[in-house]
């Protein structure tokens, strides 16, 4: 697919990001989490596609770690590979930083994000019960693990 850059996420990208985030999930992260982790200068990403944020990764490096903590397609764009495009750049530049390993956490509902990501070759490591909230409570997480060492 031509037209697309991966870059920075920027305070710029707030207002694209938050709206994204809006429609793709139940329980969006506020305008005021993004802010912070672009505050604290975490290395994360958006995806242009022909101009218009479309896709974005906020993930953030701990030793040898990098812990993925939001990864938002627009719905209307999904499907089409731009999350696979936005992941692997994450890789890339992650292994360029010295990560051995990425980390994760997926409600256990999501089925689509957890195919998604053992297609990608994570496993699962553990579980967090009651981690995310839904309307009848909370319900777990899957903690899952990819490997960076044996990439090309």
């Amino acid at each position: 697919m031509s037209g697309i850059i991966i870059r920075p996420l920027e305070v710029v990208d707030l207002e694209s990001i938050t709206a994204i985030e809006q429609q793709a999930h139940d329980y969006p992260w506020k305008q005021s989490i993004h802010l912070s982790c672009i505050e604290q200068e975490y290395p994360s990403k958006v995806l242009e596609l022909s101009g218009q944020v479309v896709a974005y990764a906020v993930y953030n490096y701990l030793y040898d770690e990098c812990h993925l903590m939001n990864i938002t397609t627009r719905p209307d764009c999904q499907g089409k590979g731009l999350a696979t495009q936005l992941i692997h750049h994450m890789y890339q530049v992650a292994r360029q930083q010295g990560m051995q390993s990425i980390l994760l956490e997926v409600r256990e509902s999501n089925l689509p994000a957890i195919q998604f990501y053992v297609k990608e070759g994570f496993q699962e490591i553990g579980q967090r019960p009651g981690y995310y909230p839904t309307q009848e409570g909370r319900e777990g997480a899957l903690v899952m693990r990819k490997d960076l060492t044996s990439l090309p």
